[in-house]
């Protein structure tokens, strides 16, 4: 099951993580364990009540799970107050990523032949502005190093901003699941990449990733994703 966050979705009370960075200072790198609150957090940002929240802990422990994260520069105003004291503190424990705000994520399962899309989210004051599209490039990496054939997902049917994101991507439709989703019913949409080999395919990769970065160094990084 795919979870997919990519359409606005502004919530009060999120000035915490407010979108005041330039996109190219935002990094793409693997899940840590210091990561997993802030992860979690997300996810319920992104989703509220209507997904059961992933076990991240557990998942960073299982061989074929394999999560990353979008990561933006520390927040200049969380310094202040009590609460910006802690997290300094915290930011000296070893293994943190310097204060860090974790405002996306991508998770894929690597099975023997195929990989799997399970969760791609994006914090609501950060999207357009392409971390979906550049998390999922850099995710793609990994099956392709793995040797593996595909890329399959689900999505549901009324998540037209995810699908126009995968159809960019290369993904198309390969069949429908009925009622897959609960407790609504939706149906699921599967979508399935390109044979990862593909030349034709990698090339389509190659172009993306070289229009994002036209884009940030244009210092103009949105994006439907």
């Amino acid at each position: 099951m795919t979870k997919s966050s990519t359409a606005p979705q502004h919530r009060r009370g999120d000035s915490d993580t407010a979108a005041d960075t330039n996109d190219h200072a935002i990094t793409i790198r693997p899940m840590t364990r210091h990561d997993v609150r802030a992860a979690t957090r997300l996810e319920r940002r992104a989703y509220g009540r209507r997904w059961p929240h992933t076990p991240f802990k557990r998942e960073l422990r299982n061989g074929s799970s394999n999560y990353l994260v979008a990561a933006a520069p520390p927040d200049p105003d969380a310094h202040r107050g009590w609460r910006g004291a802690l997290r300094t503190l915290r930011r000296l424990l070893p293994g943190r990523h310097s204060g860090e705000r974790i405002v996306g994520l991508a998770g894929f399962w690597l099975m023997a032949d195929q990989a799997h899309l399970v969760t791609v989210a994006v914090h609501p004051r950060w999207q357009r502005r392409a971390i979906a599209t550049r998390l999922l490039l850099s995710g793609f990496e990994l099956p392709t190093e793995a040797e593996l054939a595909s890329i399959a997902l689900e999505v549901r049917a009324s998540n037209h901003g995810a699908r126009r994101l995968y159809e960019r991507l290369g993904f198309s439709e390969a069949g429908r699941l009925p009622r897959y989703y609960q407790p609504d019913g939706e149906d699921a949409v599967v979508m399935l990449s390109p044979a990862l080999d593909d030349p034709a395919w990698r090339e389509q990769l190659r172009r993306l990733r070289a229009e994002l970065e036209s884009r940030e160094e244009a210092g103009s990084g949105r994006d439907p994703g």
